[in-house]
């Protein structure tokens, strides 16, 4: 378990992708780190073999692990280091030893088989999640502003070092466009989460939506002066 920990912590890959916060975030982490590498240790469920979880390279580690884990505990057990009266016969565990072995070495078998080949490397990738988000962006089409979006709604860890070269390209270009056409994704919910230097400047201007995120001088003075012309019974600048 620490292993597993340091090793999330020393790649910046520990903190879970959901857009939370502070000691909330730090808590939520914890917890899923810890339930997921006990789920593993004990049923190698394989469904949290993913970056934004457990990863493929502890996975296939902790399966490893487990496995010579198990004949070093048969091994301990009929030395002298467990002498009780009452002791099950070494023929007895080494038989359940090896049966359980040939289980999951079927199970294994069976399971890379009938799998799409292109998913394999999943059970021992080093990728962690921000490399994930960042292949799902890749990967959605030119027509698929609603797949790209979701990225935007995680945690900014996780798009930080290929944001500015992925995403702001493609929210400054399709800002107009999303504002005409009004797509079901972009609500003020989704916009709260786009950082401010993904928004056009004149958009972050004439936003109301987005006047509490404005952060740089001049718009903030722009903003105020728009707000006390809208108190005073002027128009609004467009």
């Amino acid at each position: 378990m620490g292993l597993f920990f340091l090793f999330k912590i020393m790649r910046k890959d520990f903190f879970y992708f959901i857009n939370l916060r502070g000691i909330v975030r730090l808590s939520i982490s914890i917890l899923n780190r810890l339930i997921v590498k006990v789920m593993v240790d004990f049923t190698m469920i394989i469904h949290v073999r993913g970056p934004c979880e457990m990863g493929g390279f502890w996975f296939l580690a902790t399966s490893l692990i487990s496995l010579v884990g198990s004949v070093a505990s048969v091994a301990l057990y009929n030395s002298n280091y467990y002498d009780q009266d009452v002791k099950l016969e070494v023929e007895t565990l080494q038989t359940v030893l090896g049966v359980l072995g040939i289980v999951w070495m079927s199970s294994a078998i069976a399971i890379v088989s009938v799998m799409d080949r292109k998913y394999l490397h999943t059970f021992y990738s080093l990728d962690m999640a921000s490399d994930y988000k960042r292949k799902c962006f890749l990967s959605a089409g030119e027509d698929q502003d609603d797949l790209k979006s979701k990225v935007l709604k995680d945690h900014p860890d996780m798009y930080r070092t290929w944001g500015d070269e992925l995403i702001k390209p493609w929210t400054l270009k399709n800002w107009d466009k999303w504002e005409e056409e009004k797509p079901v994704w972009f609500s003020d919910k989704w916009i709260e989460h786009v950082p401010n230097d993904y928004i056009p400047y004149d958009w972050r201007v004439k936003y109301n939506k987005t006047k509490g995120r404005v952060d740089d001088p001049q718009m903030r003075r722009r903003s105020s002066l728009q707000q006390v012309k809208m108190l005073m019974g002027g128009e609004e600048e467009k």
